[in-house]
């Protein structure tokens, strides 16, 4: 699954490397954690992925909207858990932040 280009594609904003300075109207991304789902016998059979997107805007009803957008995108996308979403005010960079957190379960084939 390519986050990056399914934030472009949906949102047309630019996405950034965390380490980077924030611009607003931009996106930030991550995978936070992976873990196995199930497993038995000693063998995982299914692993999933935890990602944090976060959406980064100048107005609070302009984030509302992108991450609201970007939600029901990551909602059509096979093996997404529905996502968690948050909204805040950084008050360093002086921007609202809509925060996305979801789980990809991965197919069978992508298991290694």
């Amino acid at each position: 699954m390519d986050i990056e280009q399914i934030i472009k594609t949906t949102l047309n904003i630019p996405v950034i490397d965390l380490s980077k300075p924030i611009m607003a109207p931009c996106a930030t991304w991550y995978q936070s954690f992976e873990e196995s789902e199930l497993s038995g016998n000693g063998e995982v059979t299914e692993e999933s992925e935890t990602y944090e997107i976060d959406i980064w805007g100048k107005g609070r009803q302009d984030v509302i909207n992108k991450t609201g957008i970007l939600k029901k995108a990551l909602i059509n996308i096979k093996y997404n858990t529905f996502p968690n979403v948050t909204f805040s005010y950084d008050t360093n960079g002086k921007m609202w932040r809509g925060n996305l957190n979801f789980k990809h379960v991965k197919e069978d084939t992508d298991v290694v």
